[in-house]
């Protein structure tokens, strides 16, 4: 069950404050939503000769998940929003993103979005089933930051099918301060990065033995 309650947590951001003594026939604005993006500290390494170009779809995601909504839980099946805070892009444009990162940090594979128009053997697509903070421990401990995605490994000019794998990671954050969820989010996100391209490689390592 989808909620579309907006929750408040700890932002820490001092919002709010006014001017004492000013007086305006206008209403109040309203808080302007702090925006969130993932750090980009991407290690490009060379690649190798036999290095595969491999084209990496925009991931499907549900209504929710689509949204740049950063989402939460309380039981793992109502989500919440948080209110006054956004992603800088959508869940999957940011989990694309991710991936050709990852990618860029392995020396067999060539990470390529569609848009490029590069003809290449092979395609990479992944499910967004989680993509949230999850308070495990009540509203007023530090949630989980959990990450689940369904990958699919294809050929890209027949779609015959070379591989399935399912990912699921976690990161407690070190509060419930926003910007602290935001990163246990990122470092599960992350993890899942890692286990994907290491799945990646010995799906390759397998198809040339």
């Amino acid at each position: 069950m989808i909620s579309r309650r907006l929750i408040t947590i700890g932002l820490g951001l001092g919002l709010g404050l006014g001017l004492s003594g000013c007086f305006s026939v206008l209403p109040d604005p309203k808080p302007a939503n702090v925006i969130y993006r993932f750090s980009s500290d991407v290690s490009p390494v060379e690649k190798l000769p036999t290095a595969e170009a491999i084209r990496v779809d925009r991931p499907l995601a549900n209504n929710v998940f689509s949204s740049n909504d950063i989402v939460v839980t309380m039981d793992g099946q109502k989500l919440s929003v948080i209110s006054q805070a956004n992603w800088a892009e959508t869940a999957p444009v940011m989990i694309q993103s991710a991936v050709l990162d990852a990618l860029a940090e392995s020396p067999k594979f060539i990470g390529l979005t569609p848009t490029t128009g590069a003809r290449t053997e092979t395609r990479l697509h992944l499910s967004v089933v989680n993509f949230e903070a999850r308070f495990d421990r009540g509203q007023e401990s530090a949630p989980l930051g959990v990450v689940s995605y369904r990958v699919t490994y294809a050929r890209a000019d027949n779609r015959n099918l070379l591989g399935t794998y399912t990912v699921k990671k976690t990161a407690r954050a070190d509060s419930i301060n926003v910007s602290s969820v935001v990163a246990a989010i990122e470092s599960a996100n992350e993890a899942a990065m890692i286990d994907i391209v290491r799945w990646l490689e010995n799906q390759a390592t397998s198809s040339a033995s």
